[in-house]
């Protein structure tokens, strides 16, 4: 399995939590992502989430 690769603004998709947006990225190991009642944070790798 290859890493996906997240960008700040970037649109994911998450098995969870539906569609959302990054806001932040801590490094290799975290992302803020908004899906609408605010950000949560979301360990990287994730095999949950998936760029759009």
């Amino acid at each position: 399995m290859i890493d996906e690769v997240y960008e700040v603004g970037a649109r994911v998709s998450h098995d969870t939590y539906g569609m959302g947006r990054i806001v932040s990225i801590q490094g290799t190991t975290s992302a803020q992502v908004d899906f609408g009642d605010g950000p949560k944070h979301i360990p990287l790798p994730c095999s949950k989430m998936t760029a759009l």
